[in-house]
C-alpha cells in the first residue's frame, strides 16, 4: 500500500476515535441513565438555578439567588429561607412519576389540575425553565397529580406539596443574622445613656471606649452567639408603632462591624418585651424590618459598662505564648520558645516548669478595679508575647492584706489581685532559666530466676 493512503487511513482512523472519545464522553454512563429514569426533570441542575417563583394559595413569592445567597424579591424584598429554597429544588431534582397518564385520556378537573392550587417555576444560569403545576390531593394512597410543559399527566408523591405551600413567613429567613465571631471586627453597644465599644482581634476582646481595658472574652463570645442563634418569631410589617415597641428610642442597639470592609456594618436596635406562648420576646428593628425574636437575644446587653470588663488579670492563651520574661529583685529569666522546646538563649530549659509558670499566670483573678498605682519599687514584671498579642504586667505590693496590685499596660487603673499568687509568680526567676536535667538512663531488666526443675530431672 501506498505511504500517502496509510497515512490517510491513520488519520481517518484517530479522528473517527477523537470523535467517539469526545461524544461519549459526554454521554450519560449507564447508572446516571437508571438514577434519571422517571424523573420529571432529568436536566435540572440545583446549583445553576437562579430564579424561583411558586405560586400559592398564600400568594405569589419570587426568588432569586445572586453570588450563593437566596433572596426574596415579591411580594417585598427581604432575605430568604435559604433552607427552604433548597429543600424545595432538592425535591424538584428527584421528583419521579410513579404513573403517567395521557393528559387526552384525563379529566383534570377529577385530579385538580383545571386549577392548580401549587405552581413553580425555575430558571437555570443558561435561561433554560421547568415548570411543575400540581393538583389537589388524591383521596388514597400517597400521590398527587402533576403536570408539566408536556401532555402528560404524572401520578408524584404527594410529600413535593409541603415545599411549595408556604406562607411569606415561610420563605423568609427565619435567622437575625449570619454571623460568626471570627467575622467580628468590633461590637458597639449603646443604651441608657452609656455606650461601650470592644474590639475583636484573633481570641481578644478589648474594650476600646469608655476606657481602654480588657474585655470578658466569654462574655463578648456569648453576644455574638445569641444575635448569631437568634430567630425571628413575628414579622411586624404593616406600619409599625415603633414608640409602642421601644424601639424610638431603642432600649439598647448594637453595631456589628465585619472585617471585610465590603461588608455592610449590622445594625440592629431592640425595644420592649413580651410574653409569648413559647417564652419572652424582644421587639427589634433591623434596617427598615421590625420583627419581635427570642427575649434571650438581649440577655448580655443589660447593666452597667464595668460587667463587660475581663476579671481574668491577662488575656494570653499559655499555648499562643513564645517569649516569657519573669524578673524579681535582681533575678530575670528571659525564655523563647523555638520548635516546640522552651529555652534560655541557646540552652533548653524545663518545659514542664515554664507551663506551670505560665498557668500560675494565667489563673491570676481580678478582686477589684481602678486602683492608685502604689509608689515604690515594684515586687517584679512580667512580658510575655505571641503571634498577635503582648502583654506586659508590673506588680506592686498594695495596701490591703492579702492583695497586691498589677498595673497591666493597655488596662486602666490598677487590679487587685491576690499576693500568694503573685509570689508563685514571681518565685525564683532563675530557676526557670536552669538547663533541662539529663533524662535517667532506663536501667536494665532484670532477668528473672530460671524455675526449679522437678526432682526427677536432676
Amino acid at each position: 500500500m501506498k505511504t500517502g493512503r496509510l497515512i490517510l487511513l491513520a488519520l481517518v482512523v484517530v479522528g473517527l476515535g477523537a470523535y467517539i472519545g469526545l461524544v461519549e464522553r459526554h454521554q450519560p454512563t449507564t447508572d446516571q441513565l437508571k438514577e434519571r429514569e422517571g424523573k420529571l426533570f432529568p436536566d435540572l441542575d440545583q446549583a445553576k438555578v437562579r430564579k424561583v417563583v411558586v405560586t400559592n394559595p398564600q400568594g405569589r413569592f419570587e426568588l432569586v439567588k445572586d453570588k450563593d445567597v437566596w433572596s426574596l424579591k415579591a411580594p417585598i424584598v427581604d432575605q430568604a429561607n435559604q433552607g427552604a429554597v433548597s429543600s424545595l429544588l432538592f425535591s424538584l431534582t428527584g421528583l419521579k412519576a410513579e404513573r403517567t397518564l395521557a393528559a387526552k385520556d384525563v379529566k383534570l378537573a377529577e385530579y385538580g389540575l383545571d386549577k392548580p392550587p401549587l405552581a413553580v417555576t425555575v430558571e437555570d444560569d443558561a435561561g433554560k425553565s421547568f415548570a411543575l403545576k400540581l393538583g389537589t390531593e388524591l383521596p388514597l394512597g400517597d400521590l398527587r397529580a402533576a403536570v408539566t410543559s408536556g401532555d402528560k399527566v404524572y401520578l408524584v408523591s404527594k410529600y413535593v406539596a409541603s415545599d411549595l405551600d408556604k406562607d411569606l413567613a415561610g420563605w423568609r429567613s427565619d435567622e437575625l443574622a449570619q454571623l460568626y465571631s471570627p467575622d467580628v471586627a468590633s461590637v458597639t453597644i449603646a443604651g441608657a445613656g452609656a455606650s461601650l465599644t470592644l474590639a475583636h482581634a484573633g481570641s481578644l476582646w478589648t474594650i476600646t471606649a469608655p476606657v481602654p481595658d480588657l474585655a470578658d472574652r466569654d462574655r463578648a463570645e456569648a453576644l455574638i452567639t445569641d444575635i448569631s442563634g437568634a430567630r425571628i418569631k413575628e414579622f411586624v410589617d404593616h406600619a409599625p408603632d415603633l414608640e409602642a415597641l421601644g424601639l424610638e428610642p431603642s432600649r439598647w442597639s448594637v453595631t456589628i462591624v465585619k472585617r471585610d470592609a465590603k461588608a455592610a456594618p449590622l445594625s440592629l436596635q431592640f425595644g420592649n418585651e413580651r410574653d409569648a406562648k413559647d417564652g419572652k420576646q424582644v421587639a427589634c428593628k433591623r434596617g427598615d424590618r421590625v420583627f419581635w425574636v427570642e427575649a434571650k437575644t438581649v440577655s448580655h446587653l443589660g447593666g452597667p459598662w464595668q460587667a463587660w470588663r475581663s476579671k481574668t488579670l491577662l488575656g494570653f492563651d499559655s499555648w499562643g505564648v513564645d517569649k516569657l520574661e519573669v524578673a524579681s529583685g535582681a533575678a530575670t529569666a528571659s525564655l523563647a520558645r523555638k520548635d516546640g522546646a522552651w529555652k534560655a538563649g541557646t540552652t533548653d530549659v524545663d518545659g514542664d516548669a515554664v507551663s506551670r509558670r505560665l498557668t500560675a499566670l494565667g489563673g491570676l483573678e481580678v478582686k477589684a478595679f481602678d486602683l492608685a498605682k502604689p509608689s515604690g519599687a515594684p515586687l517584679g514584671h512580667v512580658k510575655l508575647s505571641g503571634q498577635g498579642f503582648a502583654d506586659d504586667v508590673e506588680f506592686y505590693a498594695g495596701t490591703s492584706s492579702g492583695e497586691d496590685v498589677a498595673i497591666v499596660a493597655g488596662r486602666t487603673g490598677g487590679l487587685g489581685v491576690d499576693a500568694a499568687k503573685v509570689a508563685a509568680v514571681l518565685a525564683d526567676p532563675a530557676a526557670l532559666a536552669k538547663p533541662k536535667p539529663a533524662a535517667r538512663p532506663t536501667p536494665p531488666a532484670k532477668g528473672k530466676p530460671a524455675a526449679a526443675r522437678p526432682a526427677a530431672e536432676k
